[in-house]
């Protein structure tokens, strides 16, 4: 078998990526990005190697339909076998389309999931169907899809591989966005991003070709927001978002020590409507919100929601020091049962909740977050929160249009933000 060397068929960004593949430590891998970013490359090299390095593995290829596998995913692998020079160790065929590994008789299959009753009967006569593969996620109807092909194929074996490709849709409100961010808290599980600028980093700006390398250019120059999406693979929106100030980074423990100006905001709710409370550092003359954490819960009482505000507000204010309780003002929805659960609150707990002045205020105080220059969010700490941010658009009239009117729903973080700074919001009028 020939001796190759795999570091020269990947770019840099990928290096990583593929020791964490081969090292055991996650089993799916979420891979999206901008056009020519070299992704789908990377993976049909992993999933032949991987097939080549486990005797156990076979591999399963999947698109939405059947009809787009020959000249996309089955090239794509035919592709690999050969940069690999292992041509003479595989016999690729068209009808069943698959390629087999000779010396052992493991199989690459493809699949469309048009044919559910083809990919649920797909068997393996030596090993059991260790990696998938979904290419084009983002054109998969549902994760229901997703969910269910994979329960036919997750079954024999102990260890197993998963990748999804994609290029990401425009809105967060897409499911394969929604999951992405899921997906970035799951155990076992890798998101990455990559562009066609990270094979031009890594000198390999002749496999794009000089064409490919303008065009972009060119989009860069003409529609800075479709060159972002399109060539980026940055989540752009569809012209509706209520926010357009949201900043997406991580907030450190350094920071968050030093912060100075805390507020505290509580949305009330049982189910399936959940409570929500939200911590941020709201810095006036900067214009700018930082919200670093947050608590979420259904179904729980007020003496079970109110030990877990104690617990968000007590810590060591020095290193070494007993952590303790730090009396913050908590602004809660001024409901009427909201008046009730705020009395139990100060009563039994100790904990300053104060109604927030909401009145007629809804709309007033969304313009004024609209207002702030940066809301910063650590998607991480407070995942909840920023997909409520981000994910919030106006309403739309029977034509499509967008209209000047927030919709309700899907907005317990962003409610518990508002009354935390309703006090400013007030001041400010």
């Amino acid at each position: 078998m020939p001796k190759v060397n795999v570091a020269n068929m990947i770019i840099r960004a990928f290096d990583d990526l593929f020791e964490r593949v081969f090292d055991g430590g996650e089993s799916e891998f979420w891979m999206k990005g901008g056009r020519g970013s070299t992704k789908s490359s990377f993976i049909s090299l992993v999933i032949v190697l991987l097939v080549v390095s486990f005797p156990f593995a076979n591999a399963v290829v999947v698109r939405r339909f059947s009809n787009t596998l020959k000249d996309s995913v089955y090239e794509q692998i035919g592709w690999a076998i050969n940069e690999l020079g292992l041509g003479e160790w595989f016999r690729g065929t068209k009808s069943p389309m698959e390629y087999t590994y000779l010396p052992t008789g493991q199989r690459i299959v493809f699949r469309g999931l048009d044919d559910p009753l083809k990919l649920k009967s797909t068997k393996f006569s030596k090993g059991y169907a260790a990696i998938h593969w979904f290419e084009e996620l983002d054109q998969i109807g549902s994760l229901d899809d997703v969910s269910s092909a994979l329960k036919s194929l997750k079954r024999g074996g102990s260890r197993f591989w998963t990748f999804y490709s994609y290029n990401p849709p425009k809105t967060l409100w897409c499911w394969v966005n929604r999951k992405a961010l899921e997906m970035e808290r799951k155990p076992g599980c890798v998101v990455h991003h990559s562009t066609y600028l990270d094979v031009l980093e890594s000198g390999c700006g002749e496999w794009l070709g000089q064409p490919f390398i303008d065009e972009a250019e060119y989009l860069k120059d003409t529609d800075e927001k479709q060159y972002r999406w399109e060539m980026l693979g940055e989540i752009t929106g569809t012209g509706g978002s209520v926010f357009d100030n949201i900043i997406e980074r991580s907030v450190t423990d350094a920071e968050i020590s030093g912060f100075e100006h805390v507020r505290n905001g509580l949305d009330w709710g049982w189910f399936p409507d959940p409570w929500r409370f939200v911590r941020g550092e709201l810095l006036l003359r900067e214009r700018k919100l930082i919200i670093f954490q947050e608590l979420s819960a259904n179904r729980k009482t007020p003496s079970e929601t109110a030990p877990m505000v104690v617990d968000a507000l007590t810590w060591s204010d020095r290193e070494g020091e007993k952590p303790r309780y730090h009396d913050e003002t908590v602004w809660c929805d001024d409901t009427a049962d909201g008046k009730i659960q705020m009395r139990e609150y100060r009563r039994d707990f100790g904990i300053s909740a104060r109604p927030a002045r909401k009145g007629s205020m809804r709309k007033i105080s969304y313009q004024w977050l609209q207002g702030l220059r940066e809301i910063v969010i650590d998607p991480k700490r407070c995942p909840l929160t920023f997909e409520e941010f981000s994910l919030k658009e106006y309403d739309k009239d029977k034509d499509g249009n967008w209209i000047d009117e927030i919709p309700d729903g899907n907005d317990h973080s962003i409610d518990a933000c508002r009354y935390m700074v309703m006090e400013d919001v007030i001041r400010s009028r």
